[in-house]
């Protein structure tokens, strides 16, 4: 079963038992309710009637009394005419009004008997319905000595009305016994009503505690189902989950051999399948790591060997460059001398076409010369590593530009540089070669178009992740056929003899730029100048020197 399904579960089962509750609460609400109801609607109205005939008959004795107290007087005593009319209207004032008590009485007797009627209908409880019953008899005993003791009283005002106005013993004391006898039903009755409501309000009390006890059962039932069940789903969740965590933790130490449970259909079994299918991901992933590892080891110390032998072979190439240089320079310079002599002290002597060849020899001296110095420059400049740092390039530039002023001003150049040069993080030595051979060729081939002013202008453009630079001319040009060419060594653009050079500048420029992570290129056509773009990363970072 899903996590969900269990909640939902849970929270079906509490909302079904708070509408238990609720239907049970109100189930004894209503029977409450009918119970105070019945004491309000009979018993209470019940014991006014019986309050009411009592009082009733209180005052029908105290009209009596009167009517005797007139009669005795009369019948024993001197009265005179307007006495004796005075004493007759009373009577009936008497009777007046003890007719009026009896009817009151008889209808609240009559009240209370349709009252005990419509509960004798509705109710279905046996003792309920037998202690009505014996109400009903009661109110029927009540309502006979009612009507007989009324009848005594009214055929005695009758007889003094009609002149006889002695009442006799026996009449006396059979009312009495009328008065007495309704006395005492009245009071049965009281007693019954008074019975029957104590009754009622037991029910109540008992149907009170009743739902109190039923309210308190429900309740800690559901505490119980509710706890039960919680712990039913904290229990098929937080077993898993252990185990997860287990087994997540023998991953971590490197331990590929776990599986957990799928059987669950909940979601811990989906996330545990889904870990047994990670953990056997991992473990293929692993042995291909190790096969990788191993081929990476191999090629390492392969690697590692290659390196060796290419430091070797560099530092051989190095020792081979500085003994040519010297074993080259040593008979250059002899020729250098002899050339001098000559031109010093026989070239007067020599016809034209001797003074050409020395003068060719003293050129190829010192192109020879020229061509030693680039070398040393292009081995150093490869192999050593210079620290990276913060270099003003507008600084840079100034230098370069003063170290050629002399061949400016001898061109007639006309220079523009930036004034937005920025700070860059690279090797300064060699990025002050970079800028000084670039700058160089281009004061050297843009005064190679008659007619035009030599114009070399230095920009620079900030791209989002690198620095770009331009050093631009308005020289021959390069053809685009040729313009990766000039990049390698002793590549040269022009081969007329026109441009002196040895074609060594431009691969150092390229190497250098390599170094730093950039890149170069020239963007030309032939006779419409030439403009090289290079690139430096802003992600470079500072550094110490490298042998």
């Amino acid at each position: 079963m899903k996590i969900s399904a269990k909640i939902f579960l849970l929270i079906v089962v509490l909302l079904g038992l708070m509408a238990a509750h609720v239907v049970a609460g109100i189930g004894l609400l209503r029977e409450m309710a009918a119970e105070i109801r019945g004491v309000v609607d009979r018993d209470v109205v019940l014991m006014q009637t019986v309050a009411a005939v009592t009082r009733y008959q209180q005052e029908k004795g105290v009209v009596f009394e009167r009517l005797r107290r007139i009669s005795e007087e009369m019948a024993y005593q001197e009265v005179n005419a307007a006495r004796q009319e005075h004493l007759l209207f009373h009577v009936k004032l008497a009777k007046k009004s003890f007719e009026d008590l009896a009817q009151e009485g008889a209808v609240n007797i009559l009240k209370g008997k349709g009252l005990v009627a419509e509960s004798l209908r509705r109710t279905k409880d046996p003792a309920m319905k037998k202690a009505l019953e014996q109400v009903a008899t009661r109110l029927k005993e009540v309502e006979r000595a009612h009507i007989h003791y009324d009848s005594l009283v009214d055929d005695v005002c009758e007889m003094i009305l009609s002149g006889k106005y002695e009442i006799s013993t026996e009449t006396i004391a059979q009312i009495h016994r009328d008065e007495n006898k309704l006395t005492s039903e009245v009071q049965g009755l009281i007693a019954q009503v008074e019975a029957f409501t104590q009754d009622s309000l037991t029910k109540t009390r008992q149907r009170q505690t009743t739902a109190r006890n039923l309210f308190l059962a429900l309740a800690a039932t559901s505490l119980l189902l509710g706890l039960f069940l919680s712990f039913w789903i904290v229990g098929s969740i937080d077993g898993p989950l252990k185990k997860l965590e287990r087994g997540a933790h023998e991953i971590g130490q490197g331990n590929l051999d776990v599986q957990l449970d799928e059987k669950s259909r909940d979601e811990i079994g989906e996330v545990s399948r889904a870990f047994n299918q990670m953990v056997r991901q991992l473990d293929a992933s692993k042995k291909a790591l190790e096969k990788q590892s191993e081929v990476l080891r191999k090629n390492l110390e392969l690697t590692e060997k290659q390196k060796k032998d290419l430091e070797k072979v560099n530092r051989e190439l190095d020792r081979f460059v500085q003994t040519v240089s010297h074993d080259i320079r040593s008979p250059l310079m002899g020729i250098a001398w002899y050339a001098d002599f000559l031109k010093t002290h026989q070239y007067a002597a020599l016809d034209e076409k001797g003074r050409e060849c020395l003068e060719g020899v003293c050129r190829g001296v010192d192109r020879a010369n020229a061509l030693i110095k680039d070398l040393l420059a292009l081995t150093r400049i490869t192999r050593v590593r210079n620290p990276y740092e913060y270099v003003q390039t507008g600084a840079l530039l100034d230098d370069v530009l003063a170290n050629l002023e002399y061949r400016i001003k001898q061109g007639h150049v006309e220079m523009k540089t930036p004034r937005n040069m920025p700070a860059v993080i690279c090797d300064g030595i060699k990025m002050k070669e970079v800028f000084l051979n670039l700058v160089s060729n281009a004061v050297k081939f843009s005064g190679g178009r008659e007619g035009i002013q030599p114009v070399v202008e230095v920009s620079y453009e900030e791209r989002p992740d690198h620095h770009e630079f331009i050093v631009r001319d308005n020289g021959i040009g390069i053809d685009p056929s040729q313009q990766e060419e000039v990049f390698g060594i002793f590549k040269r653009v022009d081969n007329s003899g026109k441009y002196e050079g040895t074609g060594v500048g431009l691969s150092i420029v390229k190497s250098v730029v390599e170094d730093h992570g950039g890149r170069i290129w020239i963007e030309s056509a032939v006779g419409e100048g030439a403009a090289f773009h290079f690139t430096i990363p802003k992600a470079l970072e500072v550094r110490a020197p490298q042998a």
